[in-house]
């Protein structure tokens, strides 16, 4: 009896200790049931039944495919030759990096279905590639969010961080760089992208891309944004931390970003138009300090705060105060901004302070309205959450 080769693992196909699930097993019989008048089916390295199209014989022990898996080597048995469990057919053993890790079986006359077999074996072979590239894939994603996550705890020593590193066989180096981007359904296409740049990490955590550079640079960082916000239809935000960071002030970026993104209405809504996006892309996480500060207060507080100096205005007031002072107290460009008048915008000023209390014309009063402003805006998202 001539035997069939054993089909060998292509280099990086699988790790070696590669495990196929019964759940697994199915859904790839399922796959390639349908092009096939033939049963398939799928059985372990012990010769067990894990998969196939008679649902009948999943769990049972097939002889044939227990031969294949131990001699490393297909297996037929011809018409008159089965044993319990067996039927007629061939059994070829898959086998990854020198081991088997299932054995594939095709039901009929061996003559007829050998070729069958063969194209069956590198068929599945290709399907597992392709479910443990993606399970590789989200063990990675998942390793580095739990390594930034643990980062932005302040639990991660620069030893632990490199260790994580190697593990996932991106061996980074400092100086360090951790920057968030904010963007609208675009996480996804993004992290795909950041996969093909070296020097680089990415996870989505917190409703934000967390991108981790080694050896950072300004011209590196600079290169990454540009070609990250050229590639995307729609506006991206960076939220950067610092250039060539130590790990400690790595570690302080990535507090500072977590803190934001659990109040994200302190962050100003993405840009919709080019000059827009041009002026406001990049954000700088030190140059946020206000925001950072009313994000690390208690929620009561902030919602005393906000409710005691903005409980008594109007939305219209409230967004006048709004523009006021990010338009740095000029009367002249606040009114073209909303749209009014000047003495239509004095006397809404004189209404606020009326109010409030607060001239906010003034450097102090300015201030305290625009803590208030930011407390509101961290209140209201957590009311929505």
């Amino acid at each position: 009896m001539t035997e069939t080769a054993p089909i060998g693992s292509t280099p990086g196909s699988a790790v070696s200790t590669a495990q196929i699930t019964r759940e697994l097993a199915q859904r790839l019989v399922e796959q390639v049931a349908p092009s096939l008048v033939h049963n398939v089916n799928i059985m372990d390295a012990m010769g067990v039944i894990i998969g196939s199209r008679d649902a009948a014989r999943i769990g049972t022990l097939h002889n044939g495919a227990r031969d294949a898996a131990v001699r490393g080597e297909a297996v037929q048995i011809a018409p008159g030759d089965e044993r319990q469990g067996t039927r007629p057919g061939v059994n070829i053993p898959l086998i990854v990096d020198g081991q088997v890790v299932a054995v594939v079986g095709v039901t009929g006359t061996p003559s007829e279905v050998v070729p069958v077999a063969q194209v069956l074996v590198l068929t599945v072979q290709m399907l597992l590639a392709q479910e443990w590239q993606r399970d590789n894939a989200s063990w990675r994603e998942s390793t580095i969010r739990d390594m930034l996550s643990t980062l932005a705890r302040g639990d991660l020593t620069e030893s632990h961080l490199m260790s994580g590193l190697r593990a996932i066989d991106t061996p980074l180096q400092p100086p360090w760089n951790l920057t968030g981007i904010l963007s609208t359904n675009q996480s996804v296409a993004l992290l795909r992208q950041l996969r093909e740049f070296s020097g680089v990490v990415a996870a989505d955590i917190n409703g934000a891309v967390w991108v981790l550079s080694g050896s950072s640079s300004v011209l590196s960082l600079e290169l990454l944004r540009q070609r990250l916000q050229q590639s995307c239809v729609q506006p991206l935000r960076f939220l950067t931390g610092r250039v060539a960071a130590t790990t400690a002030q790595l570690a302080g970026d990535a507090q500072r970003l977590s803190s934001l993104l659990a109040r994200p209405g302190l962050l100003e809504p993405l840009a919709s138009n080019t000059v827009a996006i041009a002026a406001h892309s990049e954000t700088r996480l030190d140059s946020l300090g206000l925001e950072l500060a009313i994000a690390g207060l208690p929620t009561t507080m902030i919602e005393d705060f906000a409710g005691s100096v903005l409980g008594p205005l109007t939305a219209a007031l409230n967004e006048t105060a709004r523009v006021f002072l990010r338009d740095e107290l000029s009367i002249a460009v606040a009114a073209r901004s909303l749209g009014v008048h000047r003495n239509t915008l004095v006397q809404r000023l004189d209404r606020i302070e009326m109010l409030t209390g607060l001239n906010i014309r003034q450097f102090n009063a300015a201030v305290s309205m625009r803590l208030a402003l930011a407390a509101g805006a961290a209140r209201y998202v957590q009311d929505a959450q």
